[in-house]
């Protein structure tokens, strides 16, 4: 009894012994395909949704038919045991153990991934890039790429504010004034802090175009740390200063060239494979024993373009002249600009392209120019896509400079998040796996990409050597970039460039005038009052402005402002050093409109102006009411020249009026210089440009 007893005890154990090897193979085979389902479920949208609905509605069939026929499953079930060996039952039961796990996990994950799909997307954290204006588009472009592949389930992690950088000559300024436009002259009140403006957001990063801009700022060792390529910065002493720069390595490359449009390209073209000239001047000679006898070279302003700055000195060199006959060759009234992008759209707002001029600006924008990748920035005048006297056609020589476009994380007090800075390095690892060779650069090296690198959605200097031919684009130029001398570096070397191009121009003496009237308070353009827009064009204006320079600033109105913390007055005419030019653009951003309209005629005649300085006059050209034409005009001309001989008179208006309509033509008539021009209306153009062909007119 006591034997077969034990026996028949033990003989479930023993079974259930035997069960659990098969038992847990099977289990951990379900799981395995189980976490396999879930990650198909993960990767495919719609299964998300689809799957766990399915699963929720086979568990209810399988609930219901438990418990409305409860006793026909149960007879089934033992029927079922019976006919089956122990371990087969065994299997059975882990492998429907299995699928109830399954379906549970299923469920679950089904459940969380509808929960998380219904939660509202949180504000992704935004990443601020400045960048040279020739830049733009591929950078763009790229912050786009990067915003989207930080996606995840509809929700963005970045997103990516890509703007110009200020006019080149502010850039060390902007930094210094943690980017304000101005700061309080010292010993004067400071005004109001919504009279502040900035530039922009702060940017957390700076993509310069060469490392001479970077060089310019004027900052101290320890607002400077170094990192290798995208990784985190090295460490350093804490920075007391504001800002850091921490410097991340080049994104590539791209060579100053001569670009001609198709016209002048095909007298010069050589359908055998020349190397690069060695010298700016054997590539002139080139250009005239073919025919085409340059009778001007193109190149942005170099206060507001560093590109134009690197290129100018050589162009000086190359040139048989003195500097300032070289800068009157190298800058044509018609086409003053302030960066490269808006030059080539200038020059494409003719019926047909400039003959005999040459260009000199980045490969890679004469690259997003033939791709057409500048119809945004050109407006009506659009680029082509191929061929055609509009194509430009890229010149090289191996004493024009190369631009670095060096990565610059930028961090201000206040802003130093972990978050911010893992977000910086994101960017910069992005741009190291795509980039921007793809997209009219070359790398480091000065080697462009080969065929199997391009990408066919971006146009790549690939796409323009398949575009112009095999015999235009070297496969590599050794870079040549603007570097300091010696010791050097404090950006001395960047200063000297900008004082011997200073050194070939006149000097201007401005004497601005403000119309502060009540009138100005009215809208412009867009959203900016008419006051708002006059200030933004002088701040540029005065920006522009090199060390011999001088200028002044005076109000006008029917009555001065009333008394305040901060009270405007005048600034006195004097040379432009930067406390002077700091000066003006502080009384500029505090200014505001106070009093009734005064007769510009009454205006221009009561200007404190030194002898020989040019007055401008920004004001909306207020109404017949307040200017009535006439005698009154010729006289308060006539008192006006009879004191100031050789002052040259300009009114720039911000509209509503235009230069055509009375009572302001009768009055510019009689002020204004007998053999130039004395009225301009601001257009929509920026500001920087319109200021940059004003000076090259006063010039």
């Amino acid at each position: 009894m006591s034997e077969s007893g034990n026996g028949n005890s033990d003989a479930p154990l023993d079974r259930l012994v035997r069960a659990a090897v098969p038992g847990l193979i099977v289990g951990v085979v379900s799981g395995l395909i189980a976490n396999q389902v879930l990650k198909l479920v993960d990767a495919v949208a719609w299964l998300q949704t689809v799957l766990p609905l399915t699963v929720i509605a086979l568990v209810i069939v399988a609930v219901s038919v438990a418990l409305f026929r409860s006793e026909r499953a149960g007879t089934a079930l033992k029927r079922l045991s019976r006919s089956l060996p122990w371990n087969a039952e065994a299997v059975a039961w882990a492998c429907a153990g299995a699928a109830v796990m399954a379906a549970v996990l299923l469920a679950w994950t089904g459940a969380v991934s509808l929960a998380e799909r219904a939660r509202p997307c949180g504000q992704p954290l935004e990443l601020r890039v400045v960048t040279s204006p020739e830049t733009l588009t591929s950078l763009r472009d790229a912050a786009k790429g990067f915003e989207e592949g930080s996606e995840e389930r509809g929700c963005r992690e970045y997103s990516v504010t890509v703007a110009p950088e200020p006019e080149f000559v502010q850039l060390s300024e902007a930094f210094g004034r943690l980017w304000r436009r101005s700061e309080p002259p010292g010993g004067e009140a400071a005004p109001a802090t919504q009279d502040e403006r900035l530039y922009g957001p702060q940017p957390d990063v700076w993509i310069p175009s060469s490392t001479a801009e970077f060089d310019y700022v004027e900052k101290g060792p320890d607002q400077v740390r170094r990192a290798r390529g995208a990784g985190p910065p090295s460490p350093g002493p804490s920075a007391r200063a504001d800002p850091v720069f921490t410097t991340r390595g080049s994104l590539g490359s791209s060579p100053m060239v001569l670009a001609l449009f198709g016209g002048d390209h095909a007298q010069v073209e050589d359908t055998a494979i020349k190397p690069p000239q060695r010298r700016t001047t054997d590539l002139l000679q080139r250009f005239a024993r073919a025919g085409v006898e340059l009778r001007e070279i193109a190149r942005p302003v170099p206060e507001t373009s560093a590109a134009a700055l690197a290129v100018t000195p050589v162009l000086y060199d190359a040139l048989p002249g003195s500097d300032q006959q070289d800068e009157g060759f190298a800058e044509p009234t018609d086409l003053v600009a302030p960066d490269a992008v808006t030059l080539l759209c200038k020059a494409r707002q003719g019926a047909h392209p400039p003959d005999r001029v040459a260009f000199a600006v980045p490969e890679q924008v004469v690259s997003d120019y033939d791709a057409g990748r500048l119809k945004k920035q050109c407006g009506a005048a659009d680029a082509p896509g191929a061929g055609g006297e509009w194509t430009l056609y890229p010149y090289y020589a191996e004493d024009l400079p190369t631009l670095d476009y060096p990565f610059i994380q930028v961090t201000w007090r206040g802003q130093d998040t972990r978050e911010r800075d893992e977000a910086v390095t994101a960017f910069r690892r992005w741009l190291t796996r795509h980039p921007l060779t793809r997209q009219g650069l070359r790398d480091d090296r000065g080697a462009m990409p080969s065929a199997h690198e391009g990408d066919s959605a971006r146009q790549d200097l690939t796409a323009l050597w398949t575009l112009l031919g095999p015999n235009i684009i070297p496969n590599r130029m050794d870079p040549k970039p603007l570097e300091p001398t010696g010791d050097d570096r404090g950006g001395k070397y960047v200063a000297e460039r900008l004082q011997r191009v200073a050194a070939a121009r006149p000097p201007a003496s401005v004497s601005l005038m403000l119309d502060v009237s009540g009138s100005m308070d009215r809208p412009a353009q867009g959203r900016d009052t008419r006051l708002t827009r006059s200030v933004s064009f002088l701040q540029s204006l005065v920006a522009q402005l090199q060390s011999r320079d001088s200028a002044g600033l005076q109000v006008a109105s029917e009555k001065k402002p009333p008394d305040s913390p901060y009270t405007l007055e005048n600034v006195r005419h004097a040379g432009t050093s930067p406390d002077q030019k700091n000066r003006i653009t502080s009384h500029l951003q505090a200014v505001a409109t106070a009093g009734g309209d005064v007769a510009l005629a009454d205006m221009i005649g009561k200007a404190d102006v030194d002898p020989g300085s040019n007055l401008i006059v920004v004001t909306d050209g207020q109404s017949p009411g307040t200017n009535g034409p006439g005698p009154s005009s010729g006289e308060a001309a006539a008192r006006f020249r009879d004191r100031h001989r050789d002052v040259r008179v300009t009114v720039v208006l911000t509209g509503p009026t235009g230069c055509g309509a009375s009572p302001v033509k009768e009055i510019v008539d009689a002020f204004g210089p007998s053999g130039g021009k004395g009225c301009v209306s601001l257009t929509g153009a920026p500001e920087p440009q319109q200021a940059a062909q004003l000076l090259s007119d006063l010039r």
